[in-house]
């Protein structure tokens, strides 16, 4: 027996004297150990969980469970039971395996980089006399391996006079934040800033590239910055062209959706929205009584279809089936299936597929 897993069955047994015969405790989440703040998405793991024999009686073909929760969703994405044929009487213990799991990321919409999971592990026994050391839990921080992403970007205000508009000639100045969303430092991380003419079908008017020596990872002990500012060569404004900027870092990554930054500068573009720089979809308010509203972002001319399903997967209608060009779009579904009848209340799924890209929303409808 391991010495920490000694000193550990001790403790209890300590504070565990009367519970009588049978009691059986699940006391540490073994791997991924309770030390671990974060796991690397599409890693294999194998969970691991300590059981140990507080009682004064072997026990026989008990089940160990082992579940893992998407904590924003609150799905049970992983789940997996063991039984376990034999313990001996206190204080024996035992580590039980189980079936590998693999913890995904989420890359469906701007800057959703990582997934909180609960880890739960659960000893059942019949006859357990004390309930309250079944279970133990432990929560991680699920991140892509590679994901670096512009999250900002600054530069000088306008003059304060009217029309508000930047001068011919005027000079700017753009910084740009850049973080490392991933598992992993990154070095030699290229991020470029283009400005286009938000007129003329995306003409280029200037760019500008820089280069990140190293950047480390948010989960790092160094104490090295996990974002950095990038500061690049000014741009001097052309006049009579409505322009936006675009700032993207350019590694390989596993979320490009979260790759880039888009604004318009202030004043330039009057009653204009800037251009998505991914494919999003966005469900304002998710308990509604009377169908919902329906956002979605659009970075380039693509068709884009947009589906309500029932939380069985049947298909109930469509709401968008179309080329849409790039900018935020609207829709609302009325709460009708496809033949106009009224659905009943329950939880739908509103679907998008757009040029490769592909997410879910769900909504609960309340008559």
């Amino acid at each position: 027996m391991k010495p920490f897993l000694c000193v550990t069955i001790l403790v209890t047994l300590c504070v565990s004297v009367g519970y009588g015969a049978h009691d059986l405790t699940c006391y540490a989440i073994i791997e991924p150990d309770t030390g671990t703040e974060w796991i690397e998405a599409g890693v294999p793991i194998t969970p691991t969980l300590g059981i140990a024999n507080l009682g004064d009686e072997a026990e026989t073909n008990f089940p160990v469970k082992f579940i893992a929760i998407d904590e924003d969703e609150g799905d049970t994405v992983f789940a997996d039971t063991q039984i376990v044929d034999y313990i001996g009487p206190s204080p024996d213990s035992i580590e039980v395996e189980f079936e590998e799991w693999s913890p995904e990321g989420k890359c469906d919409e701007m800057y959703s980089f990582v997934v909180d999971y609960e880890l739960v592990g659960i000893v059942g026994l019949d006859t357990d006399e004390d309930l309250t050391n079944d279970t133990i839990r432990h929560n991680v921080t699920c991140l892509f391996s590679h994901d670096v992403g512009v999250i900002d970007m600054i530069w000088p205000e306008p003059p304060d006079e009217e029309p508000d508009l930047y001068d011919e000639g005027s000079q700017i100045t753009v910084t740009a934040t850049v973080e490392n969303f991933g598992f992993h430092a990154e070095h030699d991380v290229e991020v470029r800033l283009v400005v286009r003419d938000a007129d003329s079908n995306n003409v280029e008017f200037w760019h500008a590239l820089k280069n990140i020596k190293f950047l480390d990872w948010r989960g790092n002990e160094s104490g090295n910055p996990y974002t950095v500012d990038v500061c690049f060569p000014t741009y001097t404004v052309l006049n009579e062209h409505r322009f936006y900027m675009l700032c993207c870092t350019e590694l390989e990554d596993d979320c490009p959706h979260d790759d880039c930054e888009v604004r318009y500068p202030p004043g330039i573009v009057e009653e204009a929205e800037a251009f998505p720089g991914c494919f999003t979809l966005e469900i304002p308010g998710s308990t509604i009584s009377d169908g919902c509203h329906v956002k979605f972002a659009v970075p380039h001319s693509s068709l884009v279809r947009v589906e309500i399903f029932d939380v069985n997967g049947r298909w109930v209608c469509s709401l968008k089936n179309d080329i849409f060009e790039p900018g935020h779009h609207y829709s609302h579904w009325n709460g009708r299936d496809g033949a106009g009848r009224k659905v009943a209340a329950g939880v739908y799924l509103v679907r998008m597929e757009a040029d490769g890209f592909k997410a879910v929303r769900k909504v609960v409808i309340i008559n």
